[in-house]
């Protein structure tokens, strides 16, 4: 269940409980006798009601959760085959074994999106296109440095390494979106940052240290 979908149901659920407590506080006020039975009946059924809609919000979450699973698997496969194509075309004298790897990851992992996202504008009739085209250049581009065709030159595999990152950049920027990811409390932004902390321990912990030291000395001296 993807982020959109998440909010879109907890939107129905909010506009329904407040719909109904609206409902509840007419019927309530109004003095007419069905009005007054209909308040009767949602005060009688109020807790079967946030029971049915705990259940539900417990199973619309549960859905989400294992939708987040998925797409962090997801997630990691698609680095991995950036790394083992990048690799490779680093490559100075690659083998077909190399090369048959490589591209075998890279399938793989343009098939197993299938089991997290389906086709964009799939219908019973249309098959669809595919969610990250990236991937796909991806692999055209891996498929121009086949072995069994030609030997790649160092141009052709510095040029194919650009064209990877650049795919690799574009499915970053849209498939980590749906993960809500935060910025960091206490980011270190400069590379050379060094610890602020100095060796030691606070003064308590080195009174401890010594007396277990003490105790375990009159163990070995006996």
């Amino acid at each position: 269940m993807t982020r959109k979908q998440l909010n879109r149901r907890l939107g129905f659920v909010v506009v329904g409980l407040l719909a109904l407590i609206a409902i509840a506080l007419v019927a309530k006020l109004s003095g007419i006798q069905w009005a007054l039975n209909l308040y009767e009946f949602i005060r009688d059924t109020s807790l079967l009601i946030v029971t049915v809609i705990a259940a539900y919000m417990a199973y619309v979450y549960q859905r989400r959760t294992t939708f987040l699973q998925n797409l962090r698997e997801q997630w990691r496969e698609i680095v991995e085959a950036k790394a083992s194509l990048i690799y490779y075309c680093h490559l100075a004298e690659p083998t077909l074994d190399d090369y048959l790897n490589a591209a075998r990851q890279l399938s793989e992992c343009i098939d197993n999106m299938r089991i997290v996202y389906a086709n964009v504008g799939e219908t019973d009739e249309l098959i669809g296109l595919y969610p990250y085209s990236p991937l796909h250049h991806m692999r055209m581009v891996m498929e121009k440095l086949d072995p069994r065709v030609a030997q790649a030159t160092a141009e052709q595999k510095y040029g194919a390494r650009g064209e990877i990152w650049d795919s690799f950049n574009a499915v970053r920027e849209y498939f980590l979106d749906e993960f809500d990811i935060e910025e960091p409390t206490r980011p270190v932004l400069v590379h050379r940052m060094k610890r602020r902390k100095r060796d030691g321990a606070a003064e308590y912990a080195l009174k401890w240290r010594d007396k277990q030291q003490k105790t375990l000395d009159g163990y070995t001296n006996r």
